[in-house]
C-alpha cells in the first residue's frame, strides 16, 4: 500500500464523509419528524387512514432506495419542481426512510400498554401531556435501540445519492479511482471511514439499549 498516495487523496476522502454524515444526519431527523404523526395516526388499525397508513408503508419498503431516487431526479422536474441536486437527494432518502422511520415508532407506541393511555385520560390529563410524560417517555426504550440501527441502514443508503452526482463519500472515490487507476488503497480508505462511522452509530445503539433495558 502506497500510504503517501493514501495521504495525498484522504482530505478530499474526509470532506466527503462529512458530506454523507451530514446527509445521513438531515434524512434521520427529517423522517423521524414526518413519521411520527404518521405512526400515531397508524395506531388505530381500523379506520381507513390506518388501512391507507399500512398499505403505503409496505409500498415504500417495498421500492429500493435507488428507484425512488430516481423518481424524485427524474420526476419532480415534469411536474415543474426544479431542486438542487443536493435536495433532490435529501427528499429521495427521506422518502425512503419515512416507512421504516414510521414501523419502528409504532411499534415503540404500541409495546406502551393502551391502559395507560385511558388511566392518564381519566385524570384529565390533555393528550400533549399525556404522549409527552406518559407514552413517549416509556416507548422510547423500544425506540431508540432500533432507530439507530436503522441509522446504520440509512448511512450506507446515502452511497446511492453519488447515482445523481452528490459529491458524498462513494461518489469521491470513484472519482478518485477513475482519475488515478489505483483503486485498492481508496476504497480500502473508504471502506474503512464507513465502519468508522458505522460504529459510532453501533456504539449509541448499545448504549441506548442498555440504558434504556431498565425502567
Amino acid at each position: 500500500m502506497d500510504f503517501a498516495f493514501l495521504m495525498e487523496n484522504l482530505p478530499a476522502l474526509l470532506r466527503a464523509a462529512w458530506t454523507t454524515a451530514w446527509l445521513t444526519l438531515a434524512t434521520l431527523v427529517l423522517s423521524t419528524l414526518i413519521a411520527t404523526p404518521l405512526a400515531v395516526s397508524g395506531l388505530r388499525r381500523e379506520t381507513p387512514l390506518s388501512r391507507g397508513l399500512a398499505a403505503a408503508s409496505t409500498l415504500m419498503r417495498s421500492i429500493p432506495t435507488l428507484v425512488i431516487l430516481f423518481l424524485v431526479y427524474y420526476g419532480l422536474p415534469q411536474i415543474g419542481i426544479v431542486l438542487p441536486a443536493l435536495a433532490t437527494a435529501l427528499v429521495g432518502l427521506t422518502l425512503s426512510a419515512i416507512a421504516y422511520t414510521m414501523e419502528i415508532l409504532r411499534a415503540g407506541l404500541k409495546s406502551v400498554d393502551s391502559g395507560q393511555y385511558e388511566a392518564a385520560g381519566a385524570l384529565g390529563l390533555p393528550a400533549w401531556l399525556i404522549w409527552g410524560r406518559v407514552i413517549y417517555p416509556q416507548a422510547l426504550r423500544v425506540i431508540v435501540p432500533t432507530w439507530l440501527s436503522n441509522a446504520t441502514l440509512v448511512l450506507k443508503g446515502t452511497s446511492v445519492a453519488s447515482i445523481i452526482t452528490i459529491p458524498e463519500l462513494t461518489a469521491i472515490a470513484n472519482e478518485i479511482v477513475s482519475e488515478t487507476y489505483r483503486p485498492f488503497e481508496i476504497l480500502l480508505s473508504t471502506a474503512a471511514i464507513y465502519i468508522l462511522l458505522g460504529s459510532v452509530l453501533a456504539l449509541a445503539a448499545r448504549v441506548s439499549a442498555r440504558r434504556w433495558s431498565h425502567p
